[in-house]
């Protein structure tokens, strides 16, 4: 990296949290194949609760603090810094907006993911209040740092409009699918993960959370529509958990009479994941507001065909490899299921593009990248 050995500090503490678990494995793959490159400047990582007890120290130049301050708290913003002054850094990374806003003896960088909760607050997160503390954290934390990673050229632009950042302070260094997601070797094992799931028909997949940006209810809608209009007896699988908040999901799903043709799998372990994608007809992902937009990726890295919506920065991620629709659109999201779904060659097309696409990133380059930025910065 340089001549002159640095401490770097990696806010890591949303590793092993459900609610963050993306945000929890960007960090750990960050650490993982930063330590991996750079094996002269001396690294701490800062992890919370007993999964914080679980990160793996991946090299001799790296150690672990396992720190009582949970993310979104009082105690980040006015007892975590004092853990940071102790520590000597000469640059500390925060793996998301939630930084202590007021601490800003160390030089920093943020990584800024997306603004979903600026467009689309969850219903846990509503509230005057609620909105005004996010935008001013993330905000300062913007305005703080020497220097903002952006995940994608969408959430750059993003940042640039509505933070009102200099575009010259921030770099975009994409993500990647973890390596657990490739095409299957191991038939046997999908059986099995489909009579965990009571799957017993051909499938359309999607993965993420119940929120109101990610579409679920007009994607049930699609679905229905694919059914009775162009006769395709598939099932739909809706791999995540299941949240009371949102009712409507099941709400629909009663009143369009798909109970059973409509899967709600709850919690899917990691270890499971890869056999859902593998064993999907096709990949949906209809969401209106993304930062990268994961399992498409994760999809395609399993040779799955995707159709997604066309919106934020699904197209720049997914290039010219999946299908994509209007999310507003129920007919067009469902006209776009049935071209893949009636279609054999399309559905070989679009595995031999979304298998290559998926091969663009890496978490190997996302380490280099990002360890230029550290450059940068410490000069």
């Amino acid at each position: 990296m340089q001549d002159t050995l640095h401490t770097i500090g990696i806010d890591a503490r949303m590793f092993g949290t459900a609610q963050a678990a993306g945000i929890g494995q960007y960090a750990e793959e960050l650490v993982r194949h930063l330590v991996k490159r750079d094996t002269t400047n001396q690294y701490r990582v800062f992890v919370t609760g007993e999964a914080g007890n679980n990160f793996p120290i991946y090299a001799s130049n790296l150690t672990k603090s396992v720190v009582p301050f949970k993310h979104y708290t009082y105690s980040e913003q006015f007892l975590y810094p004092n853990i940071l002054k102790q520590a000597n850094l000469n640059l500390i990374h925060y793996t998301n907006f939630n930084s202590p806003i007021f601490f800003k003896k160390t030089k920093s960088i943020v990584t800024i993911h997306d603004l979903t909760l600026w467009f689309f607050p969850g219903r846990k997160q509503k509230g005057a209040i609620k909105q005004l503390l996010y935008r001013v954290v993330i905000r300062q934390a913007c305005r703080n740092a020497h220097h903002i990673i952006a995940i994608t050229e969408a959430t750059k632009r993003d940042i640039v409009k509505l933070l009102k950042i200099d575009p010259a302070k921030i770099t975009v260094v994409h993500e990647a699918a973890s390596e657990r997601y490739h095409p299957l070797i191991q038939p046997a094992n999908l059986e099995q993960i489909k009579r965990k799931f009571n799957i017993t028909k051909p499938y359309f997949l999607y993965i993420g959370q119940w929120r109101a940006h990610k579409n679920v209810v007009r994607l049930i809608r699609a679905f229905a529509l694919l059914r009775r209009r162009y006769q395709l007896d598939y099932q739909l699988v809706l791999g995540s958990k299941i949240d009371s908040a949102y009712p409507e999901i099941p709400a629909t799903i009663k009143e369009l009479g798909l109970q059973e043709d409509v899967v709600l799998t709850g919690y899917v372990a990691d270890d499971e994941l890869p056999y859902l994608y593998n064993g999907a007809e096709c990949f949906v992902f209809p969401s209106l507001y993304e930062g990268f937009g994961l399992p498409p990726l994760e999809a395609m890295a399993c040779g799955t065909p995707v159709v997604s919506s066309n919106v934020s920065c699904m197209p720049e991620v997914l290039g010219e490899a999946a299908i994509y629709f209007d999310p507003l659109n129920v007919e067009e999201m469902a006209k776009a299921m049935a071209e893949v779904g009636k279609n054999y060659s399309l559905k070989r097309e679009l595995k031999a593009k979304g298998l290559a696409q998926a091969k663009l990133y890496s978490f190997d380059r996302m380490a280099e990248e990002t360890l230029a930025v550290y450059c940068q910065v410490l000069g």
